[in-house]
């Protein structure tokens, strides 16, 4: 740890850096990588000169960039939605580490943050592309590349994509669940690499990683084709939950992978293949439409569970993406009717617990069709935050009868509240 004082021309002034020197990041796939700061040489002492030469005109560009950021929030989702981006700006990039492949490509591995330590863990980095793809859509990149390395080796066996690639700093394949089957999460880690790669291509303009990475992205979409429709009983992004058979909202992770999949080689000039895609999408939605309502407006947890409910966060690809899968009236029927189910702070994640995540409230609040409707799903959140007894980095999972933190803190799954704003500046929009 290195200190740094800069003393200004005024005695009540004064710069301090803090400086952690990171000589080896990652241990990745047997291969030991420095970060990307260090990459060249460049030394601890040299960065830190850099950095406090580089100050007065960085923070000039800091405010600027912060004062955007509140301005273009309040716009899209209100102050109380603007405050919330604010505090989760530097955390969702803090939980990462940028270093260099032997082959020089961007890798950006998020940290498990305040749980097992899973390293470039793919629901971790799904519900944190928003921001990323409003900033700098290659870090999205950089998320996925260690996940095909590991998928495309002969370490990994299965037909549907890993849920990690190791335990920060060894990035070097699954250790979540000792890799037993029952621990697995298929769908949802397909239908999180679909997504996250039609995202990212459409926000960079840049189709050709896709395309070189079709074989596999075909074979996880034939496992959504066959298995997304109803989802046997095996864990989601919530495993916190427990195993759940025949998840609606896991369901509708399939139709979102599929559809972006469909998108994918619509742009790749893969008009047939497009075309099926769509038609996969569109007879899972009509079957989903027919399993899942309670026949007042409402979908359900389960398909065989009458009378239940849960935040239909997935879906709001459909319409971020523009593809129209679902009948308009069915978000909103499920926004109004989640309100009767609201708490102090906000909406519980299903009917199991009172416990919710933030960034899937934010997601489920993004089918609002007004501001207005978007703000008073956020306000809740926003007073949840205020009033947290615990004063750490922002959790994504708290009570919503009390605010206190339920579990995890500092975890980049924050930069996901970015996805309202990510809608107003129409990131993903294809159709």
């Amino acid at each position: 740890m290195t200190l740094v004082t800069l003393e200004k021309t005024l005695d009540s002034e004064a710069l301090i850096a803090f400086a952690y020197d990171d000589i080896y990041s990652l241990k990745y796939f047997g291969e030991n990588l420095k970060s990307v700061w260090n990459s060249s040489g460049k030394t601890i002492e040299t960065a830190i000169t850099e950095a406090l030469g580089d100050y007065d005109k960085l923070y000039e560009k800091a405010v600027a960039f912060d004062d955007k950021l509140y301005l273009d929030a309040v716009r899209a989702g209100g102050e109380k939605y603007a405050e919330l981006l604010q505090l989760a700006f530097r955390q969702a990039i803090a939980a990462h580490k940028a270093a260099l492949d032997k082959d020089g490509k961007l890798i950006f591995v998020s940290k498990e943050c305040f749980s097992n330590g899973c390293a470039a863990t793919v629901d971790v980095s799904y519900p944190s592309i928003p921001m990323f793809l409003i900033y700098n859509p290659e870090l999205v990149l950089g998320m996925m590349r260690p996940i095909f390395k590991y998928a495309e080796s002969d370490a990994w066996s299965f037909d549907f994509a890993p849920h990690d690639c190791g335990q920060y700093p060894l990035v070097n394949g699954q250790v979540y669940g000792g890799n037993a089957l029952k621990y697995q999460m298929p769908v949802e880690e397909c239908g999180n690499m679909l997504v996250m790669m039609a995202a990212y291509s459409i926000a960079s303009g840049d189709f050709s990683y896709a395309e070189s990475k079709l074989d596999i992205l075909k074979m996880w979409t034939t496992y959504l084709t066959e298995n997304g429709s109803d989802p046997a009983n095996q864990l989601c992004t919530d495993d916190f939950a427990g195993h759940l058979a025949h998840n609606c909202n896991l369901s509708l992770k399939a139709i979102s992978g599929i559809a972006g999949m469909a998108i994918i080689c619509d742009k790749l000039g893969l008009k047939e293949d497009s075309a099926r895609y769509f038609d996969e999408a569109r007879k899972i939605s009509i079957n989903w439409l027919l399993r899942a309502s309670n026949g007042d407006g409402s979908y359900r947890l389960a398909f065989d569970r009458k009378g239940t409910f849960s935040m239909k966060y997935n879906i709001v690809w459909d319409k971020l993406f523009g593809t129209k899968l679902m009948p308009a009236d069915v978000f909103e029927g499920e926004v109004w009717s989640n309100r009767r189910y609201f708490k102090p702070y906000g909406m519980p994640l299903d009917n199991r617990a009172d416990y919710t995540k933030s960034d899937w409230l934010v997601w489920t609040a993004t089918l609002c069709k007004s501001k207005a409707d978007f703000e008073s799903y956020v306000a809740p959140l926003w007073e949840a935050y205020n009033a947290m007894p615990t004063r750490v980095p922002m959790t994504d999972w708290y009570f919503t009868t009390t605010s206190a933190m339920r579990g995890f803190q500092h975890r980049s799954v924050i930069g996901g509240l970015f996805i309202k704003l990510m809608e107003y500046y129409r990131t993903v929009k294809v159709y």
